[in-house]
Formats: structure tokens, C-alpha cells, sequence
């Protein structure tokens, strides 16, 4: 058994009462959440052959087909992981992986008597080599929107299926998809029965921020844009202007009519595109650009148009 830590504090895992009246609790300070759990039971239909779909399900959902089941719902975890500056990207589509800020996933259980914490990812073995997946970042998509009837509402399709993180591609509704090149196909995973705690196993189920370095002496700054800036093009626009800009990061529209944009790189191309913004496109017209600097973080692949 590997044991890794990957940093998280102490602090959010020992707060067991906490965790037993509230589910779920964050720690902003050491970019993590801790949410009550337990290990599920495997094996459970044949028709599976062992198989399993899922690493993390909320209560209530695929119980069969999973390593771990929490207590809190999608919507419960979705809101803790923003919280922690964890940004939603998309689910895999047409063969490409899926996008969005990494996230570690660790357990935490007793074990004759003493308490264990190790990746979740240990918990799952490939069918193709045998051996249990290497601890690695898991891709927090946000889960795809769709309709859901008993509601009438859009939703995190997360809330309906309650499928939390997802081991392979052609499953869109998990929060937390596997980014691993072979995850195009299903059935591919079984769970690591040597080494899994017994089925109702007590368990404390860590999301944690990858931290991602930022290229050295790069700018990042957060920007509102007030102003006829939606409906005009103001996002392709600004798109556009920061790929011939060499920048990353991403641009959307907000519910109260303004844009927002994160923008990272080279300080002088930051500053360059913050001065294009007070312009914008054509059709637009800008009343006001705030821009607040922040840490330099990295973590972006390009820069894009987010919804």
C-alpha cells in the first residue's frame, strides 16, 4: 500500500464530530473538502462481472458500481469545490478528454485500530494491466446540465444521477470525470477487493485542489466588464484577442449583464488586453473594467469561452 499525502490539512479530517452533523465541511485555507462516506458493498449483480463505473456516488445513486458512496449531494459538493477555487470545466466529448481544474481524491478509514489516509485512486485496479491506478488528478468538469422532469428546472445532471466522480467518458453526468487516455471505454476497472476496508467501512472522502505552478513572472487578474457587453460579441472578441496575445485563462457572460474574465500570462500582454477590454468590440460599449490582481496560479490549457 502507498501512502501519500499530497498536503492536506490535518485539520478538516479529525473534525469527526463536524463531519457527522454538518456532512460536509470545507477548509478554505488548505483547498480541500472532507465529506462523510462509507465503503460500498461490490460484487453485488453478476451481470457486472465484476466491473465498476464509478469511484464516488452520492447516496441513493449506483451504489452497486462504485468504490466509496457519500452522504452529501452533488449539488452539496459542487458549491464546496467552488468555494475552494476549483473551476468547473466540461465533460469528455467526441473522444476528447475532459477539462476542468484538477482535484486529488484520497480516503481516510480506520484500520486495525489505527487511521489510514491514501489515494482513492488504489482503490481501483485496470483490467488491461492488473494493477491499481497511480495517484493522479482527476478533472472537476461541473457535470453536464440537462432537464429534469420532477423540477421542470435545468440541472446539474450530477443531481439527478447522483454519480459524483466518474471513471470513464461516455458517462457525462459525474461532477468529477477520469482524465486518463484509456477512459474512452467502460468496463475497463475493477475494484481493488485485497485491498478495500469492509463494505459499510466508515470513511472520510477528501477533495483536494491540485495546485498548479504558474509559469515565473506571470500576471493573473480577475476582470469585470459593465456595459451593452453581451449580445455583441464581447466574448468571442475577447477570446480571440488573448490567443493572438499568447494569454490563458477564460471569459463568460454574467446573470446581472456584465462579463468576467480571468486572464494569465506575460505582464505586459495582460496589461495590453486589459486596455483592448475598456474598448471591446465594435458593437460594444464599455462603461467600466474592473481589474483586480491575483495570485498567478497556471492550471489553464488556453484560453476560452466559458458558460
Amino acid at each position: 500500500m502507498r501512502s501519500l499525502h499530497f498536503g492536506v490539512s490535518l485539520a478538516i479530517v479529525i473534525c469527526s464530530a463536524a463531519l457527522a452533523a454538518e456532512k460536509l465541511v470545507v477548509d478554505e485555507k488548505a483547498k480541500a473538502v472532507a465529506v462523510a462516506g462509507t465503503f460500498a458493498k461490490q460484487g453485488v449483480h453478476d451481470v457486472l462481472k465484476g466491473a465498476i463505473e464509478y469511484l464516488v456516488v452520492a447516496k441513493g445513486g449506483k451504489e452497486y458500481e462504485t468504490v466509496l458512496i457519500i452522504e452529501a449531494t452533488a449539488d452539496e459538493l459542487h458549491q464546496a469545490l467552488l468555494k475552494i477555487g476549483v473551476e468547473p470545466g466540461e465533460p469528455a466529448k467526441d473522444g476528447n478528454p475532459p477539462k476542468g481544474r484538477g482535484v486529488h481524491v484520497l480516503a481516510e478509514y480506520e484500520a486495525d485500530g489505527k487511521k489510514v489516509r491514501r489515494p482513492a485512486d488504489e482503490f481501483v485496479v485496470s483490467k488491461k494491466t492488473g494493477k491499481p491506478l497511480d495517484p493522479g488528478p482527476w478533472a472537476f468538469t461541473g457535470s453536464a446540465k440537462g432537464y429534469d422532469p420532477a423540477t421542470n428546472k435545468d440541472v446539474l445532471q450530477a443531481a439527478v444521477s447522483k454519480n459524483i466522480v466518474g471513471l470513464h467518458w461516455l458517462d457525462a453526468t459525474p461532477l468529477i470525470q477520469n482524465p486518463r487516455a484509456e477512459c474512452k471505454e467502460q468496463n475497463i476497472y475493477t475494484p481493488n477487493l485485497p485491498e478495500l476496508p469492509k463494505p459499510g467501512t466508515p470513511a472520510v472522502v477528501i477533495f483536494e485542489r491540485v495546485m498548479p505552478r504558474a509559469v515565473e513572472g506571470a500576471k493573473r487578474v480577475h476582470v469585470f466588464v459593465t456595459g451593452r457587453v453581451q449580445g455583441v460579441g464581447y466574448r468571442a472578441w475577447t477570446e480571440r484577442e488573448a490567443r493572438v496575445l499568447g494569454l490563458k485563462g477564460w471569459v463568460k457572460n454574467l446573470p446581472d449583464g456584465r462579463v468576467e474574465a480571468v486572464i494569465e500570462g506575460p505582464p505586459d500582454k495582460v496589461g495590453t488586453l486589459v486596455e483592448k477590454l475598456k474598448a471591446g468590440p465594435r458593437a460594444a460599449k464599455v462603461d467600466n473594467v474592473e481589474a483586480k490582481d491575483e495570485p498567478a496560479e497556471g492550471g489553464f490549457e488556453g484560453f476560452d469561452i466559458r458558460y
